[in-house]
């Protein structure tokens, strides 16, 4: 079964495919969102010390642009991916993971950028991907507060966070707490988070050899504990995760444009 969204979603690369919210973030959750406008503004006031006025608040800089592709993602499998896997750091685990999603793309550590249509563009489907441990939890906080501050590529639909365990062991609890206020900050910006236990079965496989997962198959193979046969079933109850998220945004987005395209229309 071909797993595919309807189309367009924001061919022209323009806002109507935006992800990033209009709206203030909800109360009760907790971010250390601002106000991108105020991050931008200039300071014109003369200095305090000439003046005798109180000094003003400093503003900001302005956040740097993510990394991303300039062109179409390299390596890209025969069908379009659904979604593109971002890691926000080396080692997240996005190769692995890629392999074993049939409908899913490697991106490596950039975001798509040539977001649209044509055989050479891509999905603005993305699932950002980083280790449990405390720089990957704060590389997803960056990750999600630059594509708040409108830093992220055009069109970019942030569809979730994943954290991959680095370790068996449970997270210290600064770590834990780190990871709570980040996936808060998901839940803030319309994002789903997820979490990918420590497998054991994968330490010992190069990416390619993992059995690639489809949940549109129609049925659910039997574990027989052997992963290059049959993915380990948190992979497949991810897999099916994100399958849907991605879906129901992509959906979205296809009715935005429609409708964007409806309005335009003499």
């Amino acid at each position: 079964m071909t797993i595919q969204l309807s189309r367009p979603w924001g061919a022209d690369n323009t806002p109507d495919g935006d992800s990033r919210p209009s709206s203030a973030i909800p109360a009760g959750i907790h971010s250390e969102a601002t106000d991108p406008g105020r991050e931008h503004a200039a300071m014109t006031s003369r200095p305090a010390a000439l003046s005798g006025a109180p000094a003003p608040e400093q503003a900001k800089p302005a956040m740097q642009p993510v990394p991303m592709w300039h062109r179409a993602v390299p390596n890209r499998p025969v069908r379009p991916p659904l979604v593109w896997l971002v890691g926000v750091h080396g080692g997240a685990g996005v190769s692995s993971l890629a392999a074993s999603l049939s409908w899913a793309g490697d991106a490596g550590q950039r975001w798509p950028a040539r977001i649209g249509l044509t055989a050479d563009m891509d999905s603005p489907l993305v699932v950002l991907v980083g280790r449990s441990h405390l720089r990957g939890v704060n590389a997803l906080h960056r990750a999600l507060l630059a594509h708040q501050r409108q830093a992220t590529p055009v069109g970019s639909h942030v569809v979730g966070v994943l954290t991959v365990a680095d370790a068996a062991r449970p997270l210290p609890i600064p770590v834990e707490q780190r990871r709570e206020e980040m996936e808060g900050l998901a839940l803030a910006l319309g994002a789903r988070t997820w979490r990918l236990g420590w497998l054991e079965q994968w330490r010992a496989l190069e990416p390619y050899e993992l059995a690639a997962w489809n949940p549109a198959a129609g049925h659910s193979p039997v574990d027989d504990g052997d992963p290059t046969r049959t993915p380990p079933q948190p992979v497949r109850l991810l897999a099916e995760q994100i399958l849907t998220a991605a879906r129901i945004a992509g959906a979205r987005i296809t009715e935005r444009a429609q409708h964007g395209a409806e309005s335009a229309s003499p």
